[in-house]
């Protein structure tokens, strides 16, 4: 059986309620919506199922506003996505359940009754979809072609949190996620982004360790294996999330204005038990000192950064500063400390083959 994400339903609430993706986030209790979904997934059975996802959404009133039709758009696309159509007529019978269900009088049980007894099992076309739901198959550039965007996080937009390279890990892990026709973004596909950016901190100790795109891939084969379909929307896992979570906790600890790659890092490395935590245990001599060698790489990079801030801080009573300044010039020590890491990497793997050589490189 396929199953709705919250994004999906994020999707269907946006067109139903005739907004924008944005919109439709603040005006839905995403809470409420997963702990539906939950339930759902306990379920077995296709009616079964559809009774608890419409029996929980009416009863939980997660979208404000048109909550019922929302309702009912979201088990009529669960029903097509599986491949079934649901027929409503007469939708005074349709009313009168809803009504029972917000009322207490009627249970998921009687709910799934309901719609097992209008039920059709049969292929359906893109046509029938559409002009049975006035839904398309595809989700629109307007609803949530780029998840990250979506998922709103301690107040702010969690996109916004991030730098320009985090966000474009994130993008990347998805479009690994893709590839292996997953139907969700683990923490294995955010270890992939982490190394697919390769001009992060994050992405250098990696390397440094030996940890590579291909031997994660054939790891998470190996641990997962291959989905069978793909997902037009890939929601994160919750061990991605608290991966997320970790992440904003250490930037904000290390007095970061934003989460970067290495951020992220941490909290892959955090998480030993989920999938990209066990990857790196597999394919590093020792996790902690992955951690360590990230760490000593950050913590030189936070010095040199405070050292250039303190010195700008002084001098702005001397007026020949600027916010703006202050930026310019961290960005150009970030841009020289970079192509010193990567001179670094370049001497060290020099040393590595004068020894195999069996060239003392110290002579």
């Amino acid at each position: 059986m396929r199953y709705l994400g919250p994004y999906d339903v994020l999707a269907i609430a946006a067109r139903v309620l005739r907004c924008s993706s944005a919109d439709a986030v603040l005006r839905t209790d995403l809470n409420a919506v997963e702990r539906v979904l939950d339930s759902v997934r306990l379920t077995s059975g296709l009616a079964e199922s559809a009774g608890v996802l419409l029996a929980g959404l009416v009863r939980a009133r997660p979208f404000d506003g048109a909550n019922r039709v929302v309702a009912v758009a979201v088990v009529l696309q669960f029903v097509t996505l599986n491949r079934a159509e649901l027929q409503l007529e007469p939708v005074a019978y349709v009313d009168e359940l809803l009504d029972r269900i917000v009322a207490g009088q009627a249970s998921h049980r009687e709910a799934g009754a309901f719609i097992r007894s209008r039920l059709e099992h049969r292929p359906l076309t893109p046509e029938d979809l559409e002009e049975h739901l006035r839904l398309d198959l595809l989700l629109s550039e307007e609803t949530l072609t780029f998840d990250v965007e979506q998922e709103w996080w301690r107040g702010v937009r969690m996109y916004e949190q991030f730098s320009d390279p985090a966000r474009r890990v994130i993008v990347l892990a998805q479009e690994e996620a893709r590839g292996f026709d997953h139907a969700y973004v683990g923490t294995e596909h955010l270890l992939l982004g982490l190394i697919t950016e390769g001009q992060s901190i994050a992405a250098r100790v990696l390397n440094a360790v030996g940890i590579t795109a291909p031997a994660v891939k054939d790891l998470v084969v190996e641990i997962i294996g291959r989905g069978k379909s793909g997902a037009a929307s890939i929601p994160f896992t919750p061990r991605a999330k608290s991966t997320f979570e970790y992440a904003w906790g250490e930037s904000r600890a290390r007095g970061a204005e934003q989460v970067r790659p290495e951020h992220l890092l941490l909290g892959v490395l955090n998480d030993r038990d989920g999938v990209g935590g066990q990857i790196i245990t597999k394919l590093a001599a020792d996790i902690d000192q992955v951690r360590r060698k990230l760490e000593e790489r950050m913590n030189w990079r936070e010095r040199s950064e405070s050292l250039v801030a303190d010195m700008l801080t002084e001098s702005a009573t001397a007026n020949w500063t600027t916010y703006g300044r202050r930026h310019h010039l961290i960005h150009e020590l970030n841009a020289l400390l970079d192509e010193n890491e990567r001179l670094h990497e370049q001497v060290a793997k020099l040393r590595d083959l004068l020894r195999q050589h069996e060239i003392d490189p110290d002579s």
